[in-house]
C-alpha cells in the first residue's frame, strides 16, 4: 500500500465521521419554508467540513512521512527515536498540530525531525512558508497591521460570519519579523532589445526614521526607460492630460547612496550599452540630480543630455506668480522658452514690486530657474519624453512610506524598499520567496536513507514523490 493510499484511508474515515457529527435535519429546524438563514446554515456546514478535512488532510501526510521513515532500514541502524514533539503551524487551511519523531544519527551524530528536513519547514516559526510569502508580498505595498489583518482573513474558514469573526492569528509585530528575516537576493537582469535612446528619470523621497538621531532618510530613485507609449486621452476636460506609458520600465532605489552604481549595473547589464546613442537624464536639478550623469558615457559617440523636470519648472514659476498673480504665468514661460533672460529678470522685479514682502520667496525662485537656466532650454527645445519623476515617487514611495505618519528603522526600511521594488517592477514575490528558502536547503547534510516503506507513484506530489522515489531506489538525498 501507498503512502498516498494510506492517507487517503485515514483522511476518508475522518471525513466519515466529520459528516456523522453534524445533524442535517438541524440546519432547518426553525419550521420556516423560505429563509435564506436556510442558505446560511448550509455554507456554514460546507465550510466547517471543508476546513476539518483539509487540516486532517494536511496531518495525516505529515504522519505517513514519519512512519515510513521510521520504518526505514537506515532508521532502524542509524536512529534512535529521542522523543516525540509536537508542532503547530498557521496554514491557509488552518492551524494544525502534528507530532512527529525527533531522532538522533548516529552516523552523523546531530539530532533532526525527519518530516521538518524532508519537506525543508524553517524551524523556530509557527506560520507555514505559503503564508510567510503572502506576508512578504502584502508588506510590499501596505503597513504591517493591514498586512496581518488581510493575511489572517486568509487563514481557516473561507466564510466569516458576525457569530464567528476571525481572529486576527497575524500581528503587525509577527508580520514586520517575517519581513525582517526575509533574505532577499538581487534579482539578476536579462539582456533585451536596445534602443538608441534611453531615458533616466531621479528624484529624493525623504522618510521618517527611528533610532536615527532623528535624521530623515533620503532615498534616491531613478527610472530607467527605453520610450513613452500613449495609451488613451482623456476628453472630459479640455485641461486634462494624456495617459502615457514607459515602455521597458525599470525602477531603482537606495539608501545607501550607491543609486549611480545601480542604474550604471542595469544599463550595462540588461543593453548592449554600444548600441546606444543617447541617454536623457532628467529631475528636478537638485546637486546630486545634475552631477549623476558621471560615468555613463560608455563610448566616445554617446551624448548625455541632461534636463529640469518640467513639474519643478512649473512649481517654481506658481511660487513666484502665486493665484493672484496666475496671469503671469504664460509671460513667464514664453520669456524663459525664448532664451531671454532679461525679460525673466524684469518680470520678476515687477511682481517683486507688487508683494515686497515675498522678497525671500521670490529671489529663491528666481535663483533656482537661473541657475538650471541651460537645463531649462534642453526642456523646451529638444524634443523627447518629458519627465513623470514626480508621479513615479507618488505611486512607488510615498503610498507606502509617507501616505500616514509613520517612522522606520534601517533595516526595516532596506526590507520594505527591496520588497516595494520587486513589486513595481513586476517580479513574483512568493517565487522569489520560495527560491530562497530552497536555497537555504542545498548545502545540507546528506544521509543515506534506503529502504522507505513507500513505492513510486505518480499521484503523489512531485516534491515528495522525487524523494520517496530516492530514497526506495537507495539513492543519497539531501536532507
Amino acid at each position: 500500500m501507498t503512502i498516498l493510499t494510506q492517507t487517503m484511508n485515514n483522511v476518508t474515515k475522518n471525513f466519515k465521521e466529520t459528516i456523522n457529527k453534524y445533524d442535517l435535519n438541524n440546519l432547518f429546524s426553525n419550521g420556516v419554508i423560505n429563509d435564506f438563514n436556510h442558505y446560511i446554515n448550509m455554507i456554514k456546514f460546507i465550510d466547517d467540513v471543508s476546513s476539518t478535512f483539509s487540516v486532517s488532510l494536511y496531518e495525516n501526510f505529515l504522519y505517513k512521512i514519519d512512519e515510513a521513515f521510521f520504518n526505514s532500514s537506515y532508521r532502524k541502524q542509524f536512529c534512535e527515536v529521542i522523543n516525540l514533539p509536537k508542532r503547530t503551524l498557521i496554514t491557509f487551511y488552518g492551524e494544525v498540530t502534528f507530532k512527529r519523531r525527533r531522532y538522533y544519527d548516529r552516523n552523523k551524530k546531530k539530532e533532526f525531525c525527519f518530516v521538518d528536513e524532508v519537506l525543508s519547514l524553517p524551524s523556530y516559526i509557527s506560520l507555514d512558508p505559503f503564508v510567510c510569502a503572502k506576508i512578504c508580498e502584502v508588506s510590499s505595498h501596505s503597513s504591517y497591521a493591514k498586512t496581518g489583518k488581510i493575511v489572517s482573513e486568509m487563514i481557516g474558514k473561507r466564510m466569516k460570519f458576525n457569530d464567528d469573526p476571525s481572529r486576527e492569528i497575524i500581528s503587525r509585530a509577527l508580520a514586520r519579523n517575517v519581513v525582517l528575516n526575509f533574505k532577499i537576493p538581487d534579482i539578476p537582469y536579462t539582456l533585451k532589445e536596445t534602443p538608441k535612446i534611453l531615458y533616466v528619470m531621479l528624484d529624493e523621497k525623504w522618510v521618517h526614521s527611528q533610532y536615527n538621531d532623528d535624521e530623515d532618510y533620503m532615498v534616491k530613485a531613478a527610472v530607467v526607460f527605453e520610450n513613452a507609449d500613449l495609451v488613451y486621452k482623456y476628453k472630459k476636460k479640455k485641461d486634462s492630460e494624456n495617459r502615457i506609458e514607459l515602455l521597458g520600465k525599470q525602477v531603482l532605489a537606495s539608501i545607501d547612496n550607491d543609486l549611480q552604481r545601480q542604474v550604471l549595473d542595469y544599463i550595462y547589464y540588461s543593453y548592449d550599452t554600444d548600441q546606444i546613442d543617447e541617454i536623457v537624464f532628467m529631475g528636478d536639478c537638485a546637486s546630486w540630480v545634475k552631477t549623476f550623469h558621471r560615468g555613463f558615457k560608455f563610448h566616445p559617440h554617446m551624448k548625455i543630455t541632461v534636463s529640469i523636470d518640467g513639474y519643478h519648472l512649473s512649481q517654481a514659476i506658481q511660487h513666484i506668480c502665486t493665484s493672484k498673480y496666475n496671469h503671469f504665468t504664460d509671460s513667464f514661460n514664453q520669456v524663459i522658452k525664448s532664451n531671454d533672460k532679461q525679460g525673466f529678470k524684469d518680470l520678476c522685479n515687477q511682481i517683486l514690486e507688487y508683494e515686497p514682502t515675498r522678497l525671500d520667496t521670490i529671489v529663491k525662485k528666481q535663483d533656482y530657474i537661473l541657475n538650471n537656466w541651460r537645463f531649462i532650454q534642453t526642456y523646451f527645445h529638444k524634443v523627447f519624453v518629458k519627465c513623470s519623476m514626480e508621479a513615479h515617487i507618488s505611486h512607488c514611495f510615498a503610498d507606502l512610506f509617507t501616505a500616514r505618519p509613520r517612522a522606520y528603522s534601517e533595516k526595516g526600511l532596506r526590507q520594505l524598499l527591496k520588497l516595494r521594488l520587486l513589486k513595481v517592477n513586476n517580479i513574483d514575490i512568493q517565487k522569489v520567496y520560495f527560491e530562497v528558502l530552497n536555497n537555504e536547503y542545498e548545502n545540507k547534510n546528506i544521509l543515506d536513507l534506503s529502504s522507505l516503506d513507500g513505492n513510486s507513484n505518480p499521484n503523489l506530489p512531485e516534491g515528495i514523490r522525487k524523494v520517496f522515489n530516492s530514497i526506495n531506489n537507495n539513492k543519497l538525498i539531501n536532507i
